[in-house]
């Protein structure tokens, strides 16, 4: 049995298919779903990324559904080209969703899996990994001729019903790079920040998927605004696959200075290989500003499939003193965890890890190795803190090893958890699952953001789930809620 989700990620992300223990802090109750999609107009498959505005407003992408005519199923599996959402809570504690665009895979973009961020006006901007332009022929996704490169779009209120949408640039495959996966960042002059998996050095060596994908190894871009019109693209920097990096799929982070920080899938130390094929385990960055161009890079740190884990996929969060948190998929135990590779799609050993850079040195301490059985595996989540120090993030398999979730032809692997690290004087944190799903109702394999409210309750989203009857039989994914409990065992919002 195949996860529609699994097989999503293997056609989106182009690694992924040549590639690519407490006990329960929340009684499994505690989690409320907000929103189940059909599959039909509201969507399916929920994006990598939930914002909320201050009215308590939820809003976000799904990487299928909407308009079921749209030949998007070659991406995804399933049928249309995605949706921008809004959940609005009710009087009596329900959600209504409102569906703001209905993706058509031509010119104003298909499969936005980056979610969405908001403007002070009120104004949506978000990714889409195809559509566009579609007359380059450098867009390919695993095999497949992609129709469009990807695109950034803004979405901004109207008086009634969709939102319109500014495609603000149409990349075209070649040095402006191809297919952006993560959600943007914004600076304080209103610039926009993203980063593309793919495209840039299109001969980059080490990103070739065969004689016919000549991909590139993905840019990190700045887009300016013109007044009106498709907004001004600059190049800050293009990964070549060798020691700097290649494949950069998570977001990007500021720091006080007005550095950029990011990670790469693969490439960095060339010595190792996390994937046959393809060199390194990834890397995290640094991107400092220059007076004039391409910003300077530095590798902060080179994974090397090992106790350091692996291929990082979402980007990585800084605390007040400079340091860097984030997560990879696959490393950390490579010998006695559940993750042991050998399932059938080609994965490395490991469960992955929660890692830590020490600003300046940028020594790497593992904080918490996942096992793969009640505690979780494969974090492909972004972290985020509370109050108080704590780290929250999830993973997509591992947890409940009854539930009826499979990793690629891996049974009884879990259905992903919530999970809490709580910092330790000395060695690794300690890990509280805070809900562990079920594959049911409640949802499968999270992938999203996390986001607190004022009242310490935590927003997600997860892929798969809810109703089962439908996308296969699998679910078209959730938006969730983990209640804030009474014995206060989460915090509340993030510093």
């Amino acid at each position: 049995m195949t996860h529609h989700c699994r097989t999503t990620r293997n056609i989106l992300v182009a690694v992924a298919a040549t590639l690519m223990l407490a006990v329960s802090a929340l009684a499994q109750d505690s989690e409320k779903v907000l929103h189940a999609f059909t599959g039909g107009s509201d969507g399916a498959m929920g994006g990598t990324h939930l914002v909320s505005d201050s009215a308590g407003n939820l809003y976000g992408t799904t990487f299928s559904g909407g308009n079921k005519s749209t030949q998007c199923a070659v991406y995804t599996g399933l049928s249309g080209c995605g949706v921008v959402f809004k959940l609005t809570p009710t009087k009596h504690g329900s959600w209504k969703e409102t569906v703001l665009h209905t993706f058509t895979g031509g010119k104003d973009g298909a499969v936005p899996a980056g979610g969405v961020i908001l403007d002070s006006a009120g104004n949506l901007f978000g990714t889409a990994l195809f559509g566009g332009d579609n007359k380059p022929k450098n867009c390919h996704a695993v095999g497949i001729h992609a129709a469009g490169c990807g695109v950034v779009y803004k979405l901004s209120p109207t008086a009634h019903g969709p939102w319109a949408e500014t495609v603000l640039y149409s990349f075209t495959g070649g040095a402006d790079g191809s297919e952006p996966w993560d959600p943007l960042i914004f600076d304080s002059s209103g610039n926009l920040y993203g980063t593309t998996s793919l495209g840039g050095n299109t001969t980059a060596p080490n990103c070739v998927y065969g004689s016919n994908y000549p991909s590139g190894c993905g840019v990190v871009f700045k887009l300016t605004p013109t007044g009106r019109g498709p907004w001004t693209e600059s190049v800050l920097y293009t990964f070549s696959g060798g020691s700097d990096g290649g494949l950069s799929y998570g977001g990007l982070t500021f720091d006080s200075q007005g550095n950029l920080y990011g990670v790469t899938y693969l490439s960095g130390d060339t010595s190792v290989s996390c994937f046959t094929g393809f060199p390194g385990c990834g890397v995290v960055f640094k991107l400092a500003p220059t007076a004039s161009g391409p910003w300077t890079e530095t590798v902060l740190h080179a994974f090397t499939g090992g106790s350091d884990g692996g291929t990082p996929l979402f980007g990585v969060t800084l605390d007040s003193g400079g340091n860097v948190y984030g997560t990879t998929i696959y490393g950390g135990d490579t010998k006695t965890a559940q993750c042991l590779g050998g399932d059938g799609i080609g994965v490395p050993p490991g469960c992955g890890v929660v890692f830590e850079l020490t600003q300046g040195t940028w020594d790497e301490t593992a904080l918490y190795t996942f096992t793969g059985g009640s505690d979780g595996a494969f974090d492909l989540s972004p972290l985020v803190f509370d109050l108080d120090g704590n780290l929250y993030g999830e993973t997509t398999s591992g947890g409940d090893l009854a539930a009826p979730c499979p990793f690629g032809t891996e049974l009884n692997a879990g259905c992903g958890v919530v999970f809490k690290l709580t910092p330790a004087w000395q060695g690794p944190w300690t890990e509280s699952v805070l809900h562990a799903f079920s594959g049911g109702t409640d949802g499968w394999g999270p992938e999203s953001n996390l986001l607190f409210d004022p009242d310490g309750n935590l927003y997600g989203v997860a892929e798969a789930g809810g109703n089962t009857s439908q996308c296969g039989g699998f679910g078209c994914g959730v938006v969730f809620k983990l209640q804030q409990p009474d014995d206060a065992s989460f915090e509340k919002p993030v510093r």
